[in-house]
């Protein structure tokens, strides 16, 4: 009956409490009474209080929060943090700990748990475990390897996992091996090993071939360099579309060298960047005009009253990010406009014509497919087939400048 009246007439039925649960909350309400009588109602309710308590849950919510907030260790030490606690239940005291030096111990007994668990959950995996691997140098300057997994479970559910963030000696093949082979081995799943995902770097295909000569000589196994070396389609998708946005202009060395003198401060040849950005058309022009609004503070107080919001800026390197810029700059455009009037001294070779602004549309339209299938998640095929499509007449069409036709 209940489950009628909510699917046919959208009615919910409360669930009645039962004679014994009744009986039971009487029972309670008339022992509380009595402590309350008694002066030991603050006994009774620390006992309650404290039985909210579980220990192993507290410390494991702890850690997360430290681990995935990227919190500093010594949260344990503020006041503040101990104030909320007890704020939430009085009787946290002493359960949450108060040294830093306490969560370090508590992150490796966890970290070992959850390996543990990992390491079950991909030894019973009905697939292989398929490995993708990329290098990245942290804000510390450490050079680490990333080595993800891919696989089907036991419950025929795909899962990936961080298997291991760790220092290399370098790019080459063989550091990648010395790092990736101990990892293999340590989680057992050697014999296991599917396809090596990587990005197109010649590197990526000297550790390929360094692990078919090991799984042949050392576990008598045949996996095939040539089959098995998948390219990272994100990779792939980058280096199309830089080359739709740069080329005949600049190659991705010479936008490093910007990224890297704008974080270092350094603004000289600031003027020779800006005609070099300029040689893109609009989309460079609208570069500039980014560039100048950040350029001081003054500026950006001035666009945030006429736009309410700052326009992205670019990372010169990442084609996604000059696709959010456009987006952002083309829902702006009126205040954009405005902006530039008030500072046509400054950038009346920057300044966006109707014409402009149709061909950033233009752009905009091109590139949204890209995006959406570097953000690709389970059912957005239309993407990648719209993705593959345009790839394939950039290709076709390379030799006839199809760049240059647009104009842009």
């Amino acid at each position: 009956m209940k489950k009628h009246l909510l699917s046919a007439h959208g009615v919910v039925v409360e669930k009645g409490i039962g004679k014994i649960q009744a009986e039971v909350v009487r029972q309670l309400e008339q022992l509380h009474l009595q402590a309350k009588a008694a002066g030991q109602a603050d006994a009774f309710d620390c006992q309650v209080l404290q039985s909210q308590l579980n220990q192993t849950v507290i410390n494991e919510a702890l850690l997360t929060l430290i681990v995935v907030r990227n919190l500093p260790f010594a949260i344990v030490e503020w006041p503040e943090f101990h104030t909320l606690c007890q704020a939430l239940n009085s009787q946290s005291e002493g359960v949450i700990t108060t040294a830093h030096s306490t969560i370090t111990n508590k992150l490796k007994g966890c970290w070992t748990n959850h390996k543990d668990v990992v390491r079950r959950d991909l030894q019973s995996a009905i697939s292989n475990i398929h490995i993708s691997l990329d290098i990245w140098t942290s804000p510390n300057h450490h050079l680490l390897l990333a080595i993800c997994a891919h696989y089907t479970t036991h419950l025929l559910k795909r899962q990936k996992a961080l298997l291991a963030l760790r220092t290399v000696a370098g790019h080459s093949g063989q550091n990648q091996f010395n790092v990736l082979l101990p990892v293999l081995q340590d989680y057992g799943v050697i014999r296991k090993l599917g396809a090596i995902v990587a990005d197109n770097a010649s590197p990526n295909n000297t550790l390929c071939e360094i692990i078919e000569d090991h799984m042949l000589l050392e576990e008598a196994r045949e996996w095939r360099a040539k089959h098995w070396r998948i390219r990272c389609i994100g990779h792939i998708i980058n280096l199309a579309v830089q080359a739709f946005l740069f080329a005949d202009v600049m190659d991705i060395e010479e936008l490093e060298s910007y990224d890297k003198k704008e974080q270092q401060g350094d603004t000289r040849d600031e003027e020779a960047r800006r005609i070099k950005f300029r040689l893109m058309g609009p989309l460079g022009q609208m570069h500039n005009i980014v560039i100048h609004i950040r350029g001081s503070t003054s500026r950006i107080v001035e666009f945030l009253e006429l736009a309410s919001r700052l326009i992205p800026l670019d990372n010169r390197t990442r084609w996604n990010s000059w696709d959010l810029m456009l987006a952002v700059a083309l829902e702006l455009r009126p205040a954009i406009e405005k902006y530039c009037q008030n500072h046509e001294s400054e950038l009346q070779d920057d300044e966006l014509t109707p014409e402009d602004w149709r061909r950033l549309r233009a752009i905009q339209d091109f590139l949204e497919p890209f995006q959406t299938a570097t953000l690709y998640t389970e059912g957005d095929c239309a993407a990648i087939d719209r993705v593959l499509f345009t790839m394939d007449v950039l290709i076709k069409h390379f030799k006839l400048s199809l760049v240059s036709k647009i104009s842009f």
